[in-house]
């Protein structure tokens, strides 16, 4: 599976047609960082795949929400994880998830070398799995680079949890598409944004160009099409 996260132009849509999962970022109005929604039913007439949308204030518009679900149909409803040591506001965002009858994708979750806390959530996301949600989205710190490589233990700790929680990962693919299998379900990109900043909070975008290369890459690799 190839996600493909914040197509903004119908030259994107023409040029993404073989991806999986096309990602976009709505607004009630739209901005230079989030479409609206006649925007978004226009691209996503373009791309013959599943739809994730992303509503930039969260679930807890649950209006906006239910109108999103409504109006464009989407394969997902996706979202921002609210960190569960803020307890209200997570109970909050989970009651809020429980309500909205679509399948959602849980994003802004990160691996890092020096930071595995994720790996110690296992209630929060079996909270989340039972608030509907599919599919994990997460930034992974690194598979691919050594300069910042995850080491063996947790590497192990890491496949045993994406068996679990079904993941698709962003890495540093503008270095090497070469990604060990840990069971993950797929991979995603985050394509570049005139405001800079990636609506789930990664550290990684990508100019259509190297999207395009990275995806030929990524269909290529034996890891993709196990």
């Amino acid at each position: 599976m190839i996600k493909v996260n914040q197509i903004r132009s119908l030259a994107h849509a023409e040029k993404l047609v073989s991806i999986d999962v096309a990602g976009f970022v709505v607004a009630r109005s739209s901005s230079t960082s989030a479409l609206d929604l006649d925007q978004c039913r226009h691209l996503g007439s373009a791309l013959d795949c599943s739809h994730a949308v992303h509503p930039v204030d969260g679930v807890g518009d649950i209006g906006f929400c239910r109108e999103i679900i409504e109006e464009l149909k989407p394969r997902y409803l996706e979202f921002t994880v609210v960190d569960p040591e803020k307890a209200e506001s997570s109970l909050a965002q989970l009651q809020a998830l429980a309500r909205l009858k679509v399948g959602k994708i849980a994003n802004g979750l990160f691996l890092l070398k020096d930071d595995l806390s994720l790996l110690d959530r296992a209630s929060h996301m079996d909270a989340l799995v039972h608030a509907g949600v599919e599919l994990f989205q997460i930034e992974v710190e690194s598979l691919i680079d050594p300069e910042f490589g995850i080491g063996p233990k947790a590497r192990a700790r890491i496949g045993e949890f994406f068996s679990r929680y079904p993941t698709i990962i962003g890495d540093s693919f503008s270095k090497s598409v070469k990604v060990p299998d840990m069971h993950q379900r797929g991979h995603y990109l985050n394509l570049s944004v005139d405001s800079g900043r990636s609506y789930d909070f990664s550290q990684r975008h990508y100019a259509l160009s190297s999207a395009l290369r990275i995806i030929k890459g990524l269909r290529t690799d034996p890891a993709e099409n196990t």
